[in-house]
């Protein structure tokens, strides 16, 4: 969205050029006839997508799919509706409000996701493709066109034209030399990233990261996302303010309430943009993840909620106060964040202090906490990392790519295997918005955590 921020207080107030609407999913499209396949093809073809590793181990999209290719060969694609699904597959009480809780939708943008990574593997040479159009939830079921034999698509495209010999010989050899340079000039960057690929960085990485470095599950990476308000429909007023971070029943909220007064009715809330920062660290963090493990997701934080993402393993980035899902996990650890942006040790031991104060937002110095807790399914883990402000955020990432961080890790925490639980707590240097120093502070190290 185009803009400018302008800061009110404590209230950032951007003028857009034009509105956006977020939130509620787009009209279906058009998907063509409905299909005449035999009700047992379609069967067949959906067993084989439910036996799949990509579904075997997931319970909520296993049931997704199975209920609405099922509602489909009953003939009630036109029932397929957010809120029917929300109550049918997903548990929700008769009071859900789809625009209130994102489930449905969450949901089957991750089934689509799935979907296209069974039949890019797996299901390649399945004869039935079963897909969800952006916007609907009800299943097309269609044959899977045969291609055309490679053979006959280099006749069809030589049919008709002149071969010239020495040209085709020419743009070899042009290829051929572009082909050197690009691999001369890239082989330096590939030493790069195989640097800091999880496999070259030995045990520690695997202590450290523990299961979401496997393939057997999805790694699901929860960052945060700030609250925007809109003035009403024709208003360029577009407005945020920097303490209010939860929407569960915003009207109530005296910070929203004030805000009103301030500026007017507002709507919202809405979810335009990310951090620079999260958006830099979550960048680094996939990419280090996806050279292990290719089924990697990142969530908004308004989009993730304990329902939706209790299935895989669970990473939390970015700054507190925007991770909602922070406030309540399932175990309590020592170090905590209060509200100003400090520390609290819950359990000081020799040496430690109480609170470790923040002195300025991020102008010379940032704290970081990394934490590895249960995850919400056996063999499945939370991995938090949180700081208050961007460079911390990218310290606390660099510091677990790097394989001389990970080795100090593993030698600080004395960690022996990959189902204990952790916490280090780190202070970053900054200057002039970048970190340039990040020390170890503090740690814990348990195989139990005390439930909240």
């Amino acid at each position: 969205m185009a803009g400018c921020l302008q800061q009110t207080g404590e209230a950032w107030v951007k003028r857009p050029s034009t509105p956006i609407d977020i939130g509620e999913p787009r009209k279906p499209s058009k998907t063509g006839p409905e299909t005449n396949l035999p009700a047992e093809t379609i069967s067949s073809q959906l067993d084989r997508i439910l036996s799949s590793a990509e579904f075997v181990h997931s319970e909520r999209l296993s049931r997704f799919l199975r209920f609405t290719v099922g509602s489909s060969l009953e003939g009630h694609k036109d029932q397929l509706k957010e809120y029917s699904l929300g109550i049918s597959v997903f548990d929700r009480e008769p009071s859900y409000d789809p625009r209130i809780d994102p489930i449905v939708r969450v949901e089957a943008g991750r089934l689509r996701a799935k979907l296209r990574e069974y039949y890019q593997t797996h299901g390649r040479d399945d004869p039935v493709l079963i897909e969800f159009p952006k916007g609907s939830y009800a299943p097309v079921l269609q044959l899977r066109k045969s291609p055309e034999p490679a053979g006959a698509r280099l006749l069809a495209r030589l049919g008709g034209m002149r071969v010239l010999s020495c040209g085709l010989g020419f743009i070899g050899v042009t290829l051929a030399i572009i082909a050197a340079f690009l691999y001369v000039q890239n082989r330096g960057l590939r030493k790069q990233l195989d640097a800091v690929r999880p496999g070259a960085l030995g045990e520690a990485s695997r202590l450290v990261w523990g299961c979401t470095l496997t393939q057997d599950s999805e790694a699901l990476v929860v960052f945060g996302s700030p609250v925007f308000f809109s003035g009403p429909e024709g208003s360029d007023l577009f407005i945020r303010l920097s303490s209010l971070n939860e929407t569960s029943n915003i009207n109530a909220n005296p910070a929203f309430q004030d805000l009103q007064k301030r500026f007017g009715p507002l709507l919202g809330p809405r979810f335009d943009y990310a951090l620079m920062g999260d958006a830099r660290a979550l960048q680094s963090l996939t990419a280090f993840l996806c050279r292990v493990n290719p089924r990697v997701t990142a969530l908004p934080a308004h989009l993730a909620t304990w329902d939706n993402v209790r299935d895989g393993n669970i990473i939390i980035l970015g700054t507190p106060r925007m991770l909602p899902l922070l406030k309540r996990l399932p175990v309590r650890g020592d170090f905590i964040w209060d509200s100003d942006h400090n520390i609290v040790n819950r359990n000081p031991q020799s040496g430690e202090q109480a609170v470790y104060v923040t002195p300025s937002h991020f102008d010379s110095m940032s704290y970081a906490l990394i934490g590895r807790f249960p995850g919400l399914r056996p063999n499945r883990q939370i991995l938090s990392i949180t700081a208050h402000s961007a460079p911390g955020i990218r310290a606390a990432v660099d510091f677990l790519t790097s394989a001389e961080s990970l080795r100090s890790m593993v030698d600080t925490l004395k960690i022996s295997g990959t189902e204990e639980s952790y916490e280090m707590l780190l202070r970053v240097y900054v200057d002039s918005g970048n970190a340039v120093k990040t020390e170890y502070v503090a740690h814990r190290l348990s195989r139990k955590q005390q439930a909240k």
